[in-house]
């Protein structure tokens, strides 16, 4: 830091000197540029001096400022994509600034008729303020925002080039920029860093924020030294809007209806107001929204292992598992911001203040029909109320001095998850759940390899009678993330002629982040087991849970209860008559629901119990303490950084902005060493937990460099060529280390691992002219080392583990299996291609000029090298007898040329609008092919897939004044299911390309609203 302090003086000193000598025959010119028609600001706008390199690019306000202009006669040249170019010829004086105002006419004017239709002003929004961007972004306007609403801020960023979606009962969650992991992207709100949401990675779950409430949202894919570097993806600037003049007020209110549940009960309300006061100084704008929506969904979900013939050495997939699902999901949503700016004499002062709150209410039905692990049919219901809040608030100052600017600011920010009480049970049958027709063993689908999940079913013989309840667990989660920032940015111009000017431009920025996650789970299981009248009887905590309710649970008695007097409790007495027909339509089969229990019975029953002692004053409901220790962690990083930067202009057609950003990255956690203890073969607390406090401490240099070229007026090319970083997930470098009672499995983060680095390299083409519009081809390529990733490693001494995992001496036995985290030694690369194409017909005869189109596609390759030690199965006696002879032998494999994570192939968005007057309506098409989820050490045939997804949305609007009007919009028209699978060669037909270990059915949903803008 003291080596930019210097670096800033010293050029300070000599650009101020240079300035001033400079400035003796040189004057300013400052103005607005609005629209013809409205007076609405035209950001993005370019106001070019002609035959100079010379410029400015309009703010929001629609102004700018071009400062050391030579004195005499100049021509300004105004262009505004899809608007008419100007050309004014002015008179500038030496050491004085003069104002000269634009209005520009959009290109489709005829007479005095201005025609522009709402969508297509949306767009051309988005594509100037894309091409006044200093790197290679996209842009979601706020003309589009308004004219066509998407539910939440990642549905908005969903349509734009490079992005892939991940969504939860059919609404999108989190976006991957260009196939990388939501993790690897930044979020912000006007610059403040959101913090994550995520329970274990640094992601942020972008369905907490309505896209009603932000002014625009911009996508930068290529990084500059003044940003955040920890963006190897890209970041995501959320921004709120400003206070325009007069008192303004925008209303909207909807409600909706969700298919799978037959629902009608959908709503939301969103409200904006806005004035300036004090002679237009000081700006005020607060919106206000709620909403919720019933988010309901039914899955399937299946686990599959695999069997190898010993002499043909043919692998056949096996059926290990299957688990039916009903989610009952109501989500909603409640926000609020504020934004005050005050002008000052040089500039102005601002801040503001978001609010979002997302709150959840899951009622969870799992019937797991078939375990071929232990032959079991269970049933169970999981209750959970949860709350994930955002909160960022900055004050910041800006000011212009001419021959020097400097921007200010400091920052809070925070985010909290709670689930104060989520309540699971559980009940159980024991074996023959599974009856074979031509075998008497259990393990019957061994020996049927290739039969598809849905031919499981007549095999299933459920018993309510012989089906026990088994654990009542409570869960208490709590989690909180703050950030604190400081930053500054001071900039000076330079001037040396019309062919060679720019800024220097450096700063800095510290921010510290405390996190706090605290996990509580109380309960017991095993409950099916019963136990004879004594002091460890189940009857005795059920007699007790029974008098704390009156005698009486869901219309039983005691004696009717509690069976045998063993404490066994029937799922008979505790189930209701939900039913449905339409479970899981559409899937392959005839799926039951199954035996379902009764909420508020279950519920009744767990707070009763959770009192209850022995007569040994053991109580029946305690702390699970591998559930509520083993997870707890408490730190703080802090990150501090600097940069130097230039925007160089060379000439009328090249700029040239290189520069260097210096990091330091420090993190120090404290989290708990535990180990089960085994005591007369019950599992039990354990006698000590070790706290260990653990630091890490790295540096980084991140040079950059970004050129762009403007050959011809309708072409723009950029280049650039970054380094960014990635810090790892809080959950993997912690340093926790978690051993099971037989001490033959470890769990241990590892707490040297540091952040990822990747070069990147972007190229972007955009050809833009009033009738094509704004085509552009981007390619992009990505080297990333030290990518962290999951490994387990087996048969290993206490010398042989890497350095960081803490595992104490003692705690190995002979063969561990440890699971932990590395950085990969093997680099990876990412590679595409983006095509992107937006373009309106308002040259077309009549009715014809109110078609918008936006399409877009992306092609993306990555490839990394994966390597394992894993366990497997050898003959080594009777090898193709009945009855061979195995042994376990550890091997090590090296996956080549795999693919990264969460990474589809081909992307692709088409959007098709359409306005007359005041009708209005899009169609939208959104296409990913599959993602890989998941690598196996030991085969590719047991690797994990998200499906391909196709989906289709409609929207509809009819405006009947300029103040009221009526939309409805249609999402996911053709009932369009998520699918994951395993595998791929050696996959039998019967199973498909691949076999389906997810699906999740969350049908069609339908909004109705109107909106009132005065």
């Amino acid at each position: 830091m003291r080596k930019l302090s210097t670096i800033f003086l010293t050029l300070t000193f000599l650009f101020m000197y240079q300035a001033n000598v400079h400035a003796q025959g040189t004057g300013n010119i400052e103005g607005v540029i609005t629209e013809a028609g409205t007076d609405e600001p035209l950001f993005g706008a370019n106001v070019i001096i002609a035959g100079t390199s010379k410029g400015a690019a309009t703010d929001i306000e629609g102004a700018f400022l071009i400062r050391n202009v030579e004195a005499g006669t100049q021509t300004l040249r105004i262009t505004y994509l899809g608007y008419r170019t100007i050309e004014e010829t002015v008179e500038v004086e030496a050491g004085e600034t003069i104002e000269v105002n634009f209005r520009l006419e959009w290109a489709g004017v005829e007479g005095d008729e201005i025609n522009i239709t709402a969508q297509a002003q949306g767009q051309i929004s988005a594509i100037n303020e894309q091409l006044a961007s200093n790197t290679i972004s996209n842009i979601v306007s706020s003309d589009r925002i308004q004219e066509l609403p998407d539910v939440n801020a990642a549905e908005s960023i969903g349509r734009l080039p490079g992005i892939s979606i991940q969504r939860s009962g059919g609404e999108a969650t989190r976006v991957a920029i260009r196939g990388l992991a939501p993790k690897f992207s930044t979020v912000s709100v006007n610059g403040v860093r959101v913090p994550s949401t995520g329970a274990d990675d640094r992601s942020v779950d972008l369905s907490l924020i309505s896209s009603n409430m932000l002014d625009g949202i911009e996508v930068k894919k290529a990084i500059t030294p003044d940003m955040d570097a920890d963006a190897i993806a890209g970041s995501i600037d959320l921004k709120l809007k400003d206070a325009p003049k007069g008192l303004k007020f925008d209303v909207q209110a909807q409600g909706g209806y969700a298919q799978l549940q037959d629902y009608y009960g959908n709503y939301k309300v969103n409200a904006t107001a806005s004035n300036r006061f004090l002679d237009n100084k000081l700006g005020v704008i607060a919106t206000f929204n709620t909403d919720e929506y019933d988010r309901s969904a039914d899955k399937f979900s299946a686990n599959y292992g695999r069997s190898s013939d010993p002499q043909t050495g043919e692998t056949t997939v096996l059926i290990e598992s299957i688990t039916l699902n009903e989610d009952n999901v109501t989500r909603g949503r409640t926000g609020a911001s504020l934004l005050l700016d005050y002008v000052l004499p040089k500039g102005q002062l601002k801040g503001n203040m978001f609010f979002t709150r997302l709150q959840g209410d899951v009622l969870n039905r799992n019937n797991e029909i078939y375990n071929g692990y232990d032959n079991r049919h269970r049933y169970n219901l999981n209750l959970t109320d949860y709350t994930t809040s955002i909160m960022t608030s900055q004050l910041a100052i800006d000011q212009d001095y001419g021959w020097a600017s400097f921007d200010a600011g400091v920052s809070y920010s925070t985010s909290r998850s709670e689930n104060p009480r989520d309540y699971s049970f559980q009940f159980v049958q024991e074996s023959n759940v599974i009856m074979s027709e031509d075998t008497d063993t259990t393990q019957a689908f061994s020996r049927y390899p290739g039969m598809h999940p849905s031919e499981v079913i007549p095999f299933i013989t459920p018993d309510d009678e012989e089906t026990r309840l088994a654990n009542v667990i409570i869960n208490d989660i709590t989690r909180d993330e703050e950030n604190y920032s400081v930053q500054f940015n001071g900039k000076i111009p330079f001037d040396f002629g019309e062919f060679f000017n720019g800024h220097i431009k450096t700063g800095f920025k510290f921010q510290w982040l405390d996190r706090v996650n605290d996990e509580n789970s109380i309960g017991k299981t095993n409950f099916q087991y019963g136990g004879y009248s004594g002091s460890s009887s189940n009857a005795e905590y059920l007699r007790c849970a029974m008098e704390n309710v009156g005698g009486t649970l869901n219309g039983y008695a005691i004696d009717e209860l509690v069976i045998d007097n063993y404490g066994w409790i029937p799922m008979t007495f505790l189930m209701n008559d939900y039913s449905r027909d339409d479970f899981l339509s559409g899937f392959k089969g005839d799926w039951p629901i199954g035996y379902t229990m009764d909420p508020d019975a279950m519920v009744t029953f767990a707070n009763a119990i959770e009192s209850c002692e022995n007569s040994s004053g053991e109580r029946a409901i305690k702390e699970r303490v591998a559930e509520s220790r083993a997870n707890d962690y408490k730190g703080e990083e802090r990150y501090s950084a600097g940069y130097v930067m230039s925007e160089i202009n060379l000439g009328e057609y090249v700029t040239l902005i290189p520069g260097v950003r210096f990091v330091n990255d420090y993190s120090r956690y404290e989290a708990e060493q535990f180990r089960e203890v085994n005591v007369n073969n019950t599992q039990r607390p354990p006698t000590e937990l070790d706290t260990l406090d653990r630091v890490r401490d790295f540096n980084f240099a991140l040079p950059m460099v970004h050129l762009q070229i403007d050959p011809v007026d309708w072409l723009k090319i950029r280049l650039a060529r970054t380094e960014t970083l990635a810090r790892p997930d809080y959950t993997q470098y912690i340093p926790r280390t978690n051993i099971n009672y037989q001490g033959d499995q470890i769990q241990a983060g590892n707490s040297t691992l540091k952040p990822s680095t990747s070069v990147n390299y972007d190229a972007s083409v955009s050809v833009y002219e009033n009738k094509i519009g704004l085509f552009t081809a981007s390619v992009f390529h990505k080297r990333i080392e030290d990518l962290v990733r999951w490994t387990r490693l087996y048969s290993v001494t206490l010398d042989e583990i890497p350095e960081g995992l803490n595992i104490p001496d003692g705690w190995l036995t002979e063969n561990p299996k440890i699971d932990t985290f590395i950085n990969s030694p093997n680099d990876a690369t990412y590679r595409g291609i983006e095509l992107d194409w937006q373009t309106n017909f308002w040259y077309l005869p009549s009715f014809l000029k109110g078609l918008v189109l936006n399409v877009n596609y992306t092609r993306i390759f990555s490839n990394t090298d994966y390597e394992w030690k894993f366990r497997t199965e050898e003959c080594i006696r009777n090898c193709g007898t009945p009855r061979p002879i195995y042994t376990s032998v550890f091997k090590d494999t090296l996956r080549t040329d795999a693919r990264m994570l969460d990474q589809p192939a081909h992307i692709a968005n088409v959007t098709i609008g359409y306005d007359y007057k005041g009708f209005s309506t899009r169609l939208s098409y959104l296409y990913q092919t599959d993602r890989l989820t998941g690598v196996n050490e030991s085969s590719p045939i047991l690797d994990t897939f998200s499906g391909e997804y196709q989906r289709y949305d409609l929207q509809i609007k009819q405006r009947f004044t300029s103040y009221l009007e009526a939309f409805a919009n249609f999402s996911n028209l053709t009932n369009r299911p998520d699918r994951n699978f395993q595998g791929g060669e050696g996959n039998s037909e019967a199973l498909g390309s691949g076999s389906p270990t997810y699906i999740e059915y969350y049908g069609f949903t339908m909004d109705v609203g109107v909106r009132l803008r005065f």
